[in-house]
């Protein structure tokens, strides 16, 4: 029986409709992004790319040469005008009204070898990838120029993928997102109106619930959401309030890398494709959400597309109940 599910906070629905899992070619087997013969990503080809903004090197390496483990360069081909000047005054129409698009944009290279998957990264790889997450983030909030960075990751063409080479992004705005702001709103809101932080009770809801419960410990927690948008949507929050993920220590660092790559391996082993987006929400550099926010990473499967239905209604429809998801993850350990 298919079930309409709303995520309280977020206010989305969810068509919880596990019966069209029984239509043939359900998932998302999407072939993998193009394989560029120069890749500007790969050790050896940095004259390729833009000069690095960060990096963990070897030694002695001097920068954009070789010796890196993980590196950060401006994205050459960014969403967001990067010149820091607007070129254009703000539309103030009422029916047609815009701003100037000024941002920023890094992308961050998380092996020197073409070959592995962020699954496949040594472990010090991943805690770097993070280190470096950290590290830009800081450096953009003391910049001054902007309000807020959304870490994201594609992979496979299904996911939105350029290339092939296993990388992630950071995109820095000069205003938060309506949605972002939304969000943080409703969770301020619930706290005024509750004295508790929505975050830290629905940790305590899914624990004590346990049906979607991925994974555990005393410093993190993973599940897949009640009102899922997509198979195996999972979510890793930290277990105490922490809004800000640069609060994120060194040790903790290293045990969510491990964590991350440990959900995406049990995606990629139950749905047999690795098609998938992974975002990091934290807060916007000016407030301090502390009490009422948790950061939290966001794994989104792409087994699934948006047809009519969702486009016209704004719903979601979800062929995978997430209680059977957690339990499919848990079993793919």
């Amino acid at each position: 029986m298919s079930e309409i599910r709303r995520e309280p906070l977020l206010g989305y629905e969810v068509v919880i409709a596990a019966r069209r899992a029984e239509r043939p070619q359900q998932w998302d087997h999407s072939p993998p992004a193009a394989k560029l013969l120069a890749c500007p990503f790969c050790e050896g080809s940095e004259a390729l790319a833009p000069p690095e903004l960060w990096a963990a090197r070897t030694p002695d390496s001097p920068p954009d040469g070789p010796g890196w483990k993980v590196r950060v360069i401006p994205n050459r081909f960014p969403a967001f005008d990067m010149s820091g000047e607007p070129r254009e005054t703000p539309r103030v129409d009422p029916f047609f009204p815009g701003l100037p698009a000024i941002g920023w944009q890094d992308v961050v290279i998380e092996s020197p070898d073409h070959r592995v998957s962020f699954t496949e990264l040594p472990l010090e790889n991943a805690r770097l990838t993070f280190e470096a997450y950290q590290a830009r983030l800081t450096a953009l909030k003391n910049d001054g120029g902007y309000c807020y960075a959304q870490i994201f990751k594609n992979v496979g063409a299904g996911g939105g993928a350029s290339l092939e080479h296993s990388h992630s992004q950071i995109m820095a705005t000069q205003r938060t997102p309506l949605r972002v702001q939304q969000e943080l709103d409703a969770s301020r809101d619930y706290l005024q109106r509750t004295g508790r932080s929505y975050w830290s009770e629905l940790i305590e809801r899914e624990l004590a619930a346990g049906e979607r419960i991925v994974y555990a410990d005393e410093h993190f927690v993973a599940f897949c959401p009640f009102a899922s948008r997509v198979p195996l949507e999972t979510w890793i929050l930290p277990r105490r309030p922490n809004s800000d993920f640069c609060g994120v220590d060194l040790a903790r660092l290293e045990q969510l890398a491990q964590l991350t790559q440990r959900c995406l391996s049990q995606v990629e082993n139950a749905l047999e494709f690795s098609a998938y987006n992974y975002l990091i929400h934290t807060t916007p550099f000016d407030i301090n959400a502390q009490a009422y926010y948790h950061w939290r990473l966001v794994i989104l499967p792409r087994a699934t597309t948006q047809a009519g239905f969702e486009w016209g209604t704004g719903m979601f429809v979800n062929p995978l109940p997430p209680e059977r998801a957690a339990a499919m993850m848990r079993l793919a350990t």
